[in-house]
């Protein structure tokens, strides 16, 4: 777990540098949180909800020399490292991975899930491969070819065959499946999403600098997330037996094999 929205912090991963480390500590500008060490060396701590003593916590602070084995951390935004939360589900090999990316990105150049996949790779050696090769998901404004839908999401093969499968192995005995949802807005969407989107042209990608949500601005965006996932239903079981993620992941995959199709033939 992550101390979510600490985006100012002394701390702040491999954004950190030492001057500015140094002057956020010295201001007091923090917005990450010293908590016990959940890990063994916090045996003694974990429990606690803040530090009895701190100047020595604060000078270590102060010149960057935080890390993961004392009795205390300094817990910050866990965008600092990966926003999506990826690399801790691939580490843990999670069989089954449900991403919804909604970070701010209006321009959709998928920053967040490439930086993800990039240090997955790099350091756990596990390759993520998407599905149909480059991703469908455009970004506000950027007008539809004849015949093609709007698309939300896409699916990709974890391939921990790579690492964990033995010589000879069947590969899909070990690989996972990641579901990638992105929230975008084409215009197609319901009449209520659309007012207030043709009023705020950044919508679904408005700054996380505002904190303070309107009731018309938070049911906007529960209403694109529940109409982007209801547009699945048709590819429902009708029965409604078989909801397990791997029939998920067949109905995106549905989806989007349909939508390609009505783009060709347009």
């Amino acid at each position: 777990m992550t101390i979510s929205g600490a985006a100012a912090n002394p701390s702040m991963g491999y954004h950190s540098s030492p001057a500015v480390t140094f002057l956020l500590t010295l201001f007091n500008a923090r917005l990450g949180w010293w908590l016990g060490n959940p890990g063994p060396a916090g045996r003694k701590t974990f429990d606690r909800a803040a530090p009895r003593l701190t100047a020595g916590l604060i000078v270590r602070e102060l010149f960057g020399l935080t890390h993961d084995r004392a009795h205390y951390v300094q817990l910050s935004d866990g965008g600092h490292f990966d926003n999506l939360g990826l690399y801790e589900m691939v580490l843990r090999r999670c069989r089954q991975i449900f991403v919804v990316d909604s970070s701010g990105d209006p321009e959709c150049g998928f920053d967040d899930l490439g930086n993800a996949i990039r240090k997955i790779r790099i350091d756990l050696g596990v390759p993520i491969e998407f599905e149909g090769g480059a991703l469908q998901i455009h970004p506000r404004g950027t007008p539809l070819k004849p015949g093609d839908v709007a698309r939300y999401w896409a699916v990709a093969r974890v391939r921990y065959s790579c690492v964990d499968a033995p010589t000879g192995a069947s590969a899909a005995d070990y690989d996972g499946t990641l579901i990638y949802v992105k929230p975008t807005f084409y215009g197609d969407e319901p009449r209520d999403v659309c007012t207030y989107a043709n009023e705020h042209k950044t919508f679904p990608h408005e700054a996380t600098s505002d904190q303070f949500y309107t009731e018309s601005q938070f049911e906007s965006y529960r209403a694109l997330g529940s109409y982007i996932i209801e547009l699945l239903e048709p590819k429902l079981d009708p029965s409604g037996g078989d909801t397990t993620f791997e029939a998920l992941a067949d109905r995106v995959r549905g989806y989007n094999a349909s939508a390609e199709a009505a783009r060709q033939s347009g």
